[in-house]
């Protein structure tokens, strides 16, 4: 019964990839939709097994661990009803008559930064939704997140198509094809949801930008920046800049993007200092310090081999800021080759060469973007720069510095390729095949 369940579902998303107009707006080939699904279900696939052979320490794989708190949930379904229901929309759930449910799972409480939300919740909550047309079958979900990120893909590859319209096939590379982000986007976990906001969000942002009266766009956008907190707060909070940017150029004909960009970078950096005055127990540099803490506790008790000693991080301004270089550098070109022969290690630490001789090429082909693409790169590197800092100033981990860092991948790649000169892009004989495939 497990394998037919599976099968069906499995033949269900294909059915819809094949068959659906709705999937005739991306301007992507049918065959290269259900490809690219595939792409997705074999790297979730692969993910589960890795966590099942080489770290069976299940109740700590995020792969397995908000999946398996889901089924204490979905169970209550069945015997507790209008429990499961107010959980379920979060009415009155931390309860105390609840308690007896929260006891038998792992992650629905955290221990470190309460002031914060807990999105341990809301993919718990997810699983536990899938459940119901999954009847608990784990590889149905694996199908489900793929789909999930699949989708915010082919968002942002509409919303960014008319920037890379003389050569859409590095814009198919940077958003589909970088390994790390297709391994990580496609499992049971976080990324998935994540890649499915972000996508609906840029794209959402687009639109309302070339039609400022959309009303449906507006709450699109609101919904979606909403989301994008109860999921990843680190990125809502990474991206906004940027995105404003780019919406308030996009609005004003790309007009002096640098005088513009740099206004809402240094409001945003005021507001921070200003909250930081205010509140210091409750400031970014507190969460941060909590939250780097948290994560050499987490490597002691897991005797991770992947820590990097760093500069240690207080509860002051000026601790973060000499913590900035160190933690970029950390997150643009580590791991090393020689920091692990692990085979997930070794892969992420292969790309980091690519990503080095991409930044060189970028120095080699460079020609001045116009303003339109200017202004894009300058959302895509603000992201970046800001996901970037603050992964590898918190993360001390080279393997979760990896997963934090892969929103903002598809975006470097995206900046990146938009300096390239295009008559040498031109000279590229696989992009040209990559072109009439897709």
């Amino acid at each position: 019964m497990n394998l037919l369940i599976t099968l069906i579902w499995f033949v269900v998303f294909v059915l819809l990839l094949w068959k659906l107009p709705f999937f005739s707006k991306f301007n992507l080939r049918r065959r290269t939709l259900v490809l690219l699904f595939l792409l997705h279900v074999a790297a979730g696939v692969v993910l589960s097994l890795i966590y099942t052979f080489y770290y069976p320490q299940r109740n700590l794989a995020d792969t397995f661990k908000y999946y398996d708190d889901a089924k204490v949930l979905y169970n209550t379904m069945f015997t507790h009803p209008v429990d499961f229901i107010r959980i379920m929309i979060g009415y009155k759930c931390d309860n105390i008559m609840y308690k007896p449910i929260y006891a038998d799972m792992n992650h629905w409480f955290i221990s470190i930064n309460k002031y914060l939300y807990n999105d341990n919740r809301t993919l718990i909550r997810l699983n536990a939704f899938i459940m119901i047309f999954s009847f608990g079958h784990y590889y149905v979900h694996v199908f489900f997140f793929a789909m999930l990120s699949l989708l915010g893909k082919l968002f942002f590859y509409k919303a960014f198509e008319s920037l890379f319209s003389d050569r859409k096939s590095l814009l198919f590379i940077a958003i589909f094809l970088i390994p790390s982000v297709v391994f990580w986007s496609s499992g049971v976990m976080k990324e998935g949801p994540l890649f499915f906001i972000l996508g609906l969000l840029c794209f959402s942002v687009d639109q309302l930008a070339q039609n400022i009266r959309s009303v449906k766009y507006y709450l699109l956008s609101f919904l979606c920046f909403g989301a994008l907190f109860f999921v990843k707060f680190y990125v809502a909070v990474t991206i906004l800049p940027g995105l404003i940017t780019w919406f308030w150029l996009k609005r004003k004909e790309y007009r002096k993007p640098f005088v513009k960009a740099a206004i809402v970078h240094l409001t945003f950096a005021a507001a921070a200092l200003v909250f930081h005055f205010i509140t210091p127990f409750h400031s970014f540099v507190h969460g941060f310090k909590w939250q780097k803490s948290n994560f050499y506790g987490l490597a002691q008790t897991m005797n991770s081999g992947s820590v990097i000693k760093t500069i240690p991080l207080e509860n002051d301004l000026w601790s973060f800021i000499t913590n900035i270089p160190e933690g970029l550098f950390n997150a643009l070109f580590r791991p090393f080759l020689w920091d692990s022969l692990k085979p997930v290690m070794l892969a992420s630490a292969l790309e980091n060469v690519l990503l080095i001789l991409i930044f060189i090429l970028c120095f080699i082909w460079f020609k001045k973007p116009n303003n339109t693409k200017l202004s894009f790169v300058l959302f895509c590197f603000s992201f970046t720069l800001m996901l970037f800092t603050l992964a590898g100033v918190v993360t001390p981990i080279i393997g979760t510095l990896v997963r934090y860092k892969i929103p903002a991948m598809s975006f470097l790649m995206m900046g990146c390729f938009l300096l390239w000169d295009e008559k040498k892009i031109r000279e590229i004989k696989i992009l040209n095949n990559l072109d009439a495939l897709i």
